[in-house]
């Protein structure tokens, strides 16, 4: 463990309270009291996403999501959300890779109401051709504005199944292929819904302006009576795409000027080198998470051969997870410039080149994001949400402060080392479609 002097110019993020209590069906809740405005947020997230598909049947999760809103016997198609509309709230949903959610945010007063519409289409949706065939259009139109007219998103899709495995569960788009979609009826969804949507298989999430007491009668009251179902083990693959590293570039008519993006397999905090998985956040902020960063400073600001340039890494992945490379570079350079410049910073890094004072810095962004999200009842909640749909716990959540803060120099190096490797390496390119 560092010294108590390693702290000393760290931010301290005091522990938000939260309460948790679990119902007799497995039903977890966590409710997060907030008395700064008479409001509150409630978020259903399953256990459940686009990499529990099977090839196939890729998109149903998504196509789901869409249904949900569809009615039950107790409501017409569309009455969910215009009733929460009518109430001064507002509802939405997200399908992502390794789960669904669902959350509205009303009046305190209203949070029965809420409890009462959610745990209604938990336990009784109704899924009839009437309203899937104009949805499916729905679901593919906005994968057309999302994904098809956004070459990006295009080229990320085939970087994907390259990095993570032609159709295994990261390699397959959350939206689903165009033909699985249009084969999906109302049996397909019924069966997803009845597999996965089950209290044991879900968190209940409540954060704003009311009590652990209120919530709990509330929960039982409505979520209590749903009985549960078995559900198997979610599987994920503990490796990656094969024959890395590997290139895939796109030449669109559509893009006007290059991109330029590299991304590695990676641990994430639930499989493979999970040690790493806390350095790797740090490194992604130090090396490419700002404005001040390693990669900003010297191809941005510097030596100007780029426009942008930046890292990510997620840990909250069920199975392995990427950390992201990304330049747009600046007209006149080459993207064999970018490639060599990028290169020579990773090798600084790699060479020990890390200083105690940066990798404080990246600490103390990090650690201010979560100050600022204890604050929100949109990011806040949505922490949790996406942690325990993950196999992490709230003990995790509470204990990322100082998991961050306990990083050191030596710990960035090890997993810079751990995951910059050609074996598990995907380099993207998007082109005008005349450069190839």
């Amino acid at each position: 463990m560092p010294s108590a002097s390693a702290f000393a110019n760290l931010l301290t993020v005091e522990r938000r309270p939260a309460e948790t209590f679990v119902l007799a069906n497995g039903l977890q809740a966590i409710v997060l009291p907030s008395s700064r405005a008479p409001i509150v947020t409630q978020i259903v997230v399953y256990k459940v996403g686009s990499a529990d598909e099977t090839f196939g049947q890729t998109g149903i999760a998504h196509f789901l999501e869409h249904m949900m809103f569809k009615g039950t016997s107790a409501l017409g198609p569309g009455e969910f959300s215009r009733t929460i509309q009518r109430n001064g709230g507002r509802d939405n949903a997200y399908t992502d890779f390794d789960a669904t959610g669902y959350y509205q945010t009303i009046a305190a007063d209203r949070l029965e109401l809420v409890m009462r519409l959610e745990a209604d289409r938990m336990a009784d949706l109704r899924i009839v051709e009437k309203e899937l065939v104009p949805e499916r259009e729905v679901v593919l139109e906005e994968r057309r504005m999302r994904i098809d007219n956004v070459p990006a998103s295009l080229l990320d899709e085939a970087a994907r199944a390259v990095l993570f495995g032609e159709h295994k569960p990261y390699g397959m788009p959350t939206s689903g292929y165009v033909d699985d979609v249009r084969r999906l009826g109302a049996d397909d969804l019924l069966a997803f819904y009845r597999r996965f949507y089950t209290p044991s298989n879900a968190v209940l999430i409540v954060a704003g302006d009311t009590t652990a007491d209120a919530v709990h009668k509330l929960a039982e009251r409505y979520y209590g009576p749903i009985p549960d179902r078995s559900i198997a083990p979610r599987q994920r693959p503990a490796s990656g795409g094969t024959n890395l590293p590997q290139g895939v570039t796109r030449a669109d008519r559509r893009v006007a000027e290059p991109d330029w993006s590299r991304d590695y397999l990676a641990p994430s905090y639930r499989v493979g080198e999970t040690r790493h998985a806390y350095a790797l956040q740090v490194l992604a902020r130090l090396f490419g998470g700002s404005e001040t960063s390693r990669l900003w400073r010297v191809l941005v600001a510097d030596r100007r051969l780029a426009l942008s340039a930046g890292a990510d890494y997620g840990a909250l992945s069920l199975g392995l997870t990427s950390f992201g490379l990304s330049v747009h570079p600046a007209s006149g350079h080459s993207i064999d410039e970018i490639e060599r410049a990028v290169s020579e910073e990773m090798k600084k890094v790699l060479d020990g080149d890390v200083s105690a004072e940066e990798v404080q810095r990246a600490q103390n962004r990090l650690l201010a994001a979560a100050i600022y999200a204890q604050d929100s009842l949109g990011s806040g909640p949505r922490r949790y949400a996406a942690a325990l749909s993950t196999g992490n716990s709230v003990a995790d959540v509470e204990a990322w402060p100082q998991r961050i803060a306990a990083v050191q120099v030596a710990d960035v190096i090890a997993a810079a080392r751990h995951v910059w490797r050609d074996d598990g390496l995907v380099t993207s390119l998007l082109t005008p479609e005349d450069r190839q």
